[in-house]
């Protein structure tokens, strides 16, 4: 086997690698009117029809304090308990892809809309193409020759 030949299943190997890819954003709207209304949406403006909602009060971030889903539109609602002060913890999670927002609720029982802090905003994802699994083998085929090739050299001499 040609010693360039051998640098083909090296290639195949690096071209073949997972990548990053972005596959959805998200993106999740709030406003503050007798509750607390949100919106998500991915960065295509298809709402999160039917996500999960978790909501975790700051007293327990184990048990979810309301499970919920939003509606067609991507939206939910709710109103922290004013007698658990702290930051509240809202998890919209559908196929793989969500949001995280951080709501701190003061000791009088107010909410800073300005102090929402949003924690997660996109899913970054590692594509598997068909080609990686081509790669591997290239790769394993690759190491079969070059071993070979060597065998073949030394018995040769």
């Amino acid at each position: 086997m040609q010693p360039r030949l051998l640098w083909l299943p090296i290639l195949l190997a690096v071209v073949g690698l997972p990548a990053k890819a972005l596959a959805h954003a998200v993106e999740t709207h709030y406003v503050l009117d007798d509750v607390l209304e949100f919106q998500s949406t991915y960065s295509t403006g298809e709402p999160m029809a039917e996500a999960t909602v978790e909501i975790y009060a700051p007293n327990n971030s184990e048990e979810p304090w309301l499970v919920t889903t939003t509606d067609e539109l991507g939206r939910f609602s709710f109103l922290p308990d004013a007698s658990l002060p702290g930051d509240w913890d809202v998890v919209i999670r559908q196929e793989g892809h969500g949001d995280i927002l951080t709501v701190p609720v003061e000791a009088d029982g107010g909410i800073d809309v300005d102090a929402i802090v949003n924690r997660l905003s996109q899913d970054i994802h590692y594509a598997a193409t068909p080609a990686l699994l081509a790669s591997s083998t290239a790769v394993g085929l690759g190491g079969i020759a070059l071993a070979f090739s060597r065998r073949r050299r030394m018995s040769d001499e």
